[in-house]
């Protein structure tokens, strides 16, 4: 089922609980909202050919920026960004890794700083399809990211006339986003489920209730630091407010199972775990070089030491912060203005930026 032009979603007050990334528990790291529309008249990205590509991309372009409630966004063209940029805005996954394949005829809208980790509106142009708009906020934040989707595919379908069918819904390049093709997606973070040997079980539930289960960095990318990226995997056939009511009730499950998990490591000390915990202090305070995988594999495993309470006097941090603050992108970006960095000197600053942001003067009598 489909229901063209939806209105914002009202949320009850039973299905807006909402959880700050910030907080105690960290599970909900940060959630996407995202559309997909095609305009009418063109070719779908698969068959069209660089000329209608610019062409939609100044007609997009032109739309949106003709409303004076658009302002605060600033346009790119994909071809015109440095390289370091285009990999800087795939970590912090406010554009998918196809935009930064064949750019000519590519470009994106945004709302918020690429140089930090927080809420965030992007409006990729070109990619699969003509439109793929999204919302990212941190925490669990399901209809607030539809809703401000919404207000941008509104405001754009005042001029532009996206391609619809009455038994299919939104027309798009591939199958499995008919319909509304809304896409929520979360990035979680659970080491306890993974110390406890329950994530393939874990796997199979979601996947037998119609979810996708990646790595944090999407499809074909590996599980790093306890990372996963769980989006709803059907579109078609349903209303918004459905795949958003399912999808919250998925995310609340799963903050239950990691509580669960985190009391029962808590009241259960494994030695194996404590073991774990502990080498991963160990290589966070005196590794000189880390590379960022291996930094996110052991803050994942010593921040789950800081809620079972294996570790104490260490400095409380922000695990979603601290990953947009680690990436090569964001390195480079930062120290790399003045001085070419190889791939060690990268390694060897992040090892310092995380004994600095959580060791530094709070690791005394660990």
């Amino acid at each position: 089922m489909n229901e063209k032009n939806p209105t914002i979603y009202k949320s009850k007050s039973r299905r807006a609980k909402a959880i700050s990334a910030t907080g105690d528990d960290q599970i909900i790291l940060t959630t996407r909202a995202r559309i997909a529309r095609n305009i009418a008249g063109f070719r779908f990205g698969s068959i069209n050919n660089e000329t209608e590509r610019k062409e939609i991309l100044n007609l997009v372009k032109n739309t949106f920026f003709s409303s004076s409630r658009n302002k605060g966004y600033s346009f790119y063209t994909m071809n015109k960004l440095p390289k370091t940029q285009r990999k800087l805005l795939v970590e912090r996954h406010l554009i998918s890794y196809e935009m930064t394949l064949k750019l000519s005829g590519k470009g994106f809208i945004l709302r918020g700083d690429s140089k930090e980790m927080g809420k965030a509106i992007s409006i990729m142009i070109n990619e699969e399809d003509h439109l793929r708009i999204q919302s990212i906020i941190p925490g669990l934040n399901i209809y607030r990211s539809f809703n401000e989707v919404i207000k941008v595919e509104k405001e754009l379908e005042k001029k532009l006339n996206f391609s619809y069918d009455k038994n299919f819904g939104y027309l798009t390049a591939c199958p499995t986003n008919l319909g509304t093709s809304l896409r929520i997606s979360v990035i979680v973070h659970l080491p306890a489920i993974v110390v406890s040997s329950k994530v393939e079980d874990f796997i199979k539930k979601l996947s037998k209730i119609n979810c996708t289960i990646r790595g944090y960095f999407g499809e074909n990318s590996e599980v790093i630091g306890n990372l996963f990226q769980i989006a709803n995997q059907v579109s078609l056939g349903k209303y918004e407010d459905q795949i958003m009511d399912e999808m919250n009730a998925i995310c609340l499950n799963i903050i239950d199972e990691e509580k669960s998990a985190k009391e029962f490591l808590r009241k259960n000390k494994h030695e194996n775990v404590e073991d774990s915990i502990f080498r991963s202090y160990g290589m966070l305070k005196y590794a000189k070089m880390l590379s960022f995988g291996e930094s996110l594999e052991l803050l994942s495993m010593l921040h789950l030491g800081l809620d079972i309470n294996v570790i104490k006097n260490i400095k409380s941090f922000d695990f979603y912060n601290l990953i947009g603050i680690l990436g090569d992108s964001n390195i480079l970006a930062s120290y790399g203005k003045n001085i070419k960095l190889k791939s060690e000197d990268i390694d060897k600053i992040r090892a310092s930026l995380i004994r600095e942001r959580i060791l530094k003067g709070f690791d005394e009598n660990v």
